[in-house]
């Protein structure tokens, strides 16, 4: 089973611990499991001992939560969210198995892509993020990259119509 990946790229640090909050708003219960590294303590903690993601991935920084389900704009299981962040900004790369958007009929994956699609838009407007790559694991690969959202791509429907090509 191949997995779909969303990789936020250059986040900016300072934006992390509102995004996690406000847009991810991760449940306790939806956490199958978590490991980050502490710097500052030296030891492994999880999610849930977590006051703020900033000062846990400072100056640099990993750190892993898989999901029972997350919404992004449509609700995916099994959603594996890795940061990975240097000293001002990082990649925030989501993951799940493709058949939680490529399954149904089409007008299913049709409105499932729009509201995904729609969400990553206004994160991406909403904490400047320069580029989005959606594609198969590993979309940072062009030959696994279905669609890069940068400044010029911002049209849905054109995002859209790539993702489903």
């Amino acid at each position: 089973m191949e997995s779909l990946e969303i990789i936020l790229i250059d986040f900016n640090k300072n934006n992390l611990n509102q995004f996690i909050k406000n847009e991810l708003n991760i449940q306790v219960d939806q956490i199958k499991s978590s490991h980050f590294y502490d710097n500052y303590s030296e030891n492994d903690i999880k999610f849930q001992q977590i006051k703020s993601f900033k000062e846990v991935l400072s100056p640099k920084g990993t750190g892993n939560i898989l999901l029972s389900q997350l919404n992004l704009g449509h609700t995916f299981d099994d959603v594996m969210i890795v940061f990975s962040f240097d000293e001002e900004s990082g990649d925030i790369v989501m993951n799940f198995p493709e058949k939680e958007l490529f399954s149904g009929e089409n007008p299913e994956t049709m409105l499932k892509a729009q509201k995904l699609i729609e969400y990553i838009l206004n994160i991406k407007n909403k904490y400047a993020i320069e580029k989005v790559r959606i594609g198969y694991e590993p979309a940072m690969d062009d030959d696994t990259c279905l669609v890069e959202i940068d400044k010029e791509m911002m049209d849905t429907n054109v995002i859209v119509s790539k993702l489903l090509a």
